[in-house]
């Protein structure tokens, strides 16, 4: 029983389904019984459809059901391997009634069994590489699977060509024919199943988010693209693949997966009808060209999706450690600030007094002592207003009462050149994002007053948009070459400040125009 299954009460977990002896029947195990009935009409319905394309015996060119044992065993657990084998069996009996085909019961019940070691020896090998919850966003995972399902089939055609050569259901020369089918249509089946399912068994990620009607034409492509391919005349098989390469990079597995999916529906369907550029005379043939297909379309496309899902984790990652770094640094910041108001700024203060003091009580006694204790506070006074300033640079309480804009303001009126700031209604963000746009802007601000030349002004503008703000500080100045100036530190430093609260800059310059910084950032409302 599962463990939450097992957590619940007594009263809750039994329900009264009438009995002919009025005994109440556990609700798990109605719900357990009634699982075994679907994936059992799951494998059954799988099974046949398989059958579409029948070669030697038995063997099909394309066996989904496989697949979804597999799939069934390692999301839901062992203890559904009953319907995955009911299922089975129920399709091998239509093998065992068939006038055509007309199995023996034994060898029928060899293939069960092979087929039940397939599904078990293949959960087994993608749990030890995968773990238990792969979700083929990895490389890792696809391999795994590869893996997994070539031994399960291997295992499967194995008993199943011994059991039919057993039974006369195929003769000695079609041995090596039957094992190569028999295998290659487990594989493909699997590699369409198997990943379909891990994939969507998790929830869409951000790459569907806002998407639906591209995902949507997405598929429209691959059905288009996968019908003309199957209907042409000349040898258009791949067409269907940029629409692969657009549902792996947009979309990763849960879009590469659905692709493949659709399109090998609609190639196994034309083939079984003797359509498509993979019929030949010979049914073999056909099989191995369908066969192929399917392989190579899958573990292309379940590559490139798995690889652009470890770049957007890496980026994710790098993005959240990046902000992290941002937080420790505000926090940093924050304690200067505390340092420097209750402790340094106090101490100076009372220095100023006592020295105010001595001054006073010196101007008639000793005036020269009295004119070195006055040169002697004008620096203690000068030392307090540089540890204020310093203290308002690192995050000024205009920034922090008043918002972005008034601080930007004040701060320009300051600066070595004329520097206006033209603002929308911004409002307030969190204080780390704020900050990094004021620190950004203030930064720029001095590089023109420093490099621009003295004729030069600035204009810094506000427009909040939605859930972000756009930034930008531009000046007329003498501007540089971007290709021969390598980027200082100070260039380097807010870039990386901009990102790490996961906005991005652009520094665009030309000598003789000047030069414009442009951002973009997050600009949740402030916490209240």
């Amino acid at each position: 029983m599962h463990p939450r299954e097992a957590a619940t009460s007594v009263d809750s977990s039994f329900t009264t389904l009438g009995t002919g002896r009025g005994k109440p029947i556990p609700a798990s195990s109605a719900r357990y019984v009634a699982g075994i009935v679907m994936i059992a009409a799951g494998t059954f319905a799988l099974a046949q459809g398989g059958k579409a394309l029948l070669l030697t015996g038995p063997a099909g060119a394309f066996w989904p059901a496989g697949g979804l044992g597999i799939a069934v065993l390692y999301l839901g657990g062992w203890r559904w391997w009953p319907g995955v084998l009911l299922g089975d069996l129920g399709s091998l009996l239509w093998d065992v009634l068939s006038t055509e085909l007309a199995v023996p019961v034994g060898s029928a019940l060899a293939q069960a069994a092979g087929d039940l070691a397939r599904a078990l020896v293949a959960v087994i090998i993608l749990q030890r590489l995968a773990g238990p919850r792969a979700g083929m966003d990895r490389l890792l995972h696809v391999g795994a699977v590869l893996v997994a399902v070539a031994s399960g089939a291997a295992i499967s055609a194995t008993v199943a060509m011994l059991a039919l050569r057993a039974g006369n259901v195929i003769e000695d020369s079609d041995l090596t024919e039957f094992w190569r089918s028999w295998w290659l249509g487990d594989v493909s089946g699997g590699l369409v199943v198997i990943p379909l399912a891990l994939a969507w068994t998790r929830r869409p990620k951000r790459a569907w988010r806002g998407r639906g009607w591209e995902g949507a034409l997405m598929i429209a492509a691959v059905v288009a693209l996968s019908a003309i391919a199957m209907s042409a005349e000349q040898p258009l098989t791949y067409i269907v693949f940029p629409a692969f390469i657009w549902a792996a990079l947009r979309f990763g597995p849960h879009g590469a997966t659905l692709a493949v999916a659709v399109a090998v529906v609609i190639a196994v369907w034309a083939t079984s009808n003797d359509l498509g550029p993979f019929v030949e005379h010979l049914p073999t043939d056909s099989a191995l060209n369908l066969q192929l297909y399917i392989t190579f379309a899958a573990l292309t496309t379940l590559c490139l999706a798995a690889i652009v899902s470890e770049r957007r984790h890496v980026t994710l990652e790098l993005a959240e450690s990046r902000s992290r770094v941002a937080a420790a640094g505000a926090e940093e910041r924050r304690r200067l600030e505390r340092e420097l108001h209750d402790s340094a700024q106090n101490r100076l203060i009372a220095l100023e007094v006592h020295l105010s003091v001595a001054r006073d009580e010196s101007v008639r006694t000793s005036p020269e002592l009295a004119a070195k204790l006055d040169r002697l506070l004008g620096d203690a006074v000068a030392v307090g207003d540089e540890l204020r300033r310093i203290g308002q640079g690192i995050s000024p309480p205009v920034l922090a009462t008043l918002g972005l804009a008034a601080a930007l303001t004040a701060e320009a009126a300051h600066c070595a050149i004329p520097v206006r700031v033209s603002a929308d209604d911004v409002g307030f963000s969190e204080p780390e994002v704020e900050l990094a746009v004021y620190l950004c802007c203030l930064e720029l601000m001095q590089n023109a007053a420093k490099h621009a030349g003295p004729e030069t002004s600035a204009i810094i503008r506000l427009r909040r948009d939605a859930s972000e703000l756009a930034f930008s500080v531009e000046d007329d100045g003498r501007g540089f070459d971007p290709r021969a100036t390598a980027p200082g530190a100070g260039l380097t430093g807010i870039q990386d400040r901009i990102h790490s609260v996961g906005g991005h800059l652009e520094i665009v310059a030309e000598p003789g125009v000047g030069t414009t910084a442009t951002g973009v950032v997050p600009w949740p409302p402030r916490a209240a």
